[in-house]
């Protein structure tokens, strides 16, 4: 039961860094626009990564018993832990750019959670910890859409002229004021319309962190009153 233990907090710490490392490369991969990475060494790394968040999925579901409940709970890391793009590229060499692009940012997600429990664990407080897990999940997700957005754009859209410009356009969608900037390209409107929906997601939870704060503060006065 110790060495199980043990094996599941190593296995733990190894996602971690493979979650880290997947959003490390992938902006290396993105912001770089002179193929600093090459197809193979992405394709390896995948598929390293994937089966990292696999395995780390089949033993939890192992150390639980192999529970039906588990299995639904979890269902979607599952689902983003698959390496799709070394699928569908074993399959098939002539993947289009943008089949290429959604393939390898699918196991983001995954990677996205891993650092958002990474913040959890620094805080105490139960309220304070998932409020910034889903401050980190809010604010990664604008990250990497404006990175998408800028790879997929700076050369078709004359206003994405830096990243910079990209990063504007997100944190304009995602507040749901809009952006001057619009985009061209499939993906970079879908990448509109995922930031706004975020933005209507995440805000009122921010909402409701603060006023139960602010009622929390208000009580503990009224016990000191009284």
């Amino acid at each position: 039961m110790k060495r199980s233990k043990v094996f599941e907090q190593i296995l733990n710490e190894l996602v971690l860094l493979g979650s880290l490392a997947i959003i490390i490369v992938a902006s290396i991969e993105l912001l770089d626009g002179n193929n600093a990475l090459s197809e193979t060494f992405i394709l390896k790394f995948h598929l390293w990564v994937c089966g990292l968040f696999l395995a780390d999925f089949f033993v939890r579901w192992y150390t639980d018993g192999w529970t039906g409940r588990f299995f639904n709970h979890n269902l979607f890391f599952l689902l983003v832990s698959i390496p799709y793009l070394n699928i569908v590229y074993g399959f098939s060499t002539t993947i289009s750019h943008s089949t290429w692009l959604i393939l390898r940012l699918i196991p983001l997600a995954r990677g996205i959670y891993g650092v958002s429990l990474i913040v959890s664990w620094m805080t105490r407080s139960r309220i304070t910890n998932l409020f910034a897990t889903y401050l980190t999940i809010l604010f990664t997700t604008i990250y990497f859409c404006s990175i998408v957005f800028y790879y997929m754009e700076h050369d078709v859209n004359p206003p994405v002229k830096t990243y910079w410009d990209a990063f504007d356009w997100a944190l304009m969608n995602v507040t749901t004021v809009g952006s001057n900037i619009f985009g061209v390209t499939k993906i970079g409107q879908i990448l509109a319309v995922i930031l706004a929906a975020a933005g209507m997601i995440f805000f009122p939870i921010f909402t409701a962190y603060v006023t139960t704060i602010f009622q929390n503060k208000r009580q503990s006065s009224k016990k000191a009153e009284s």
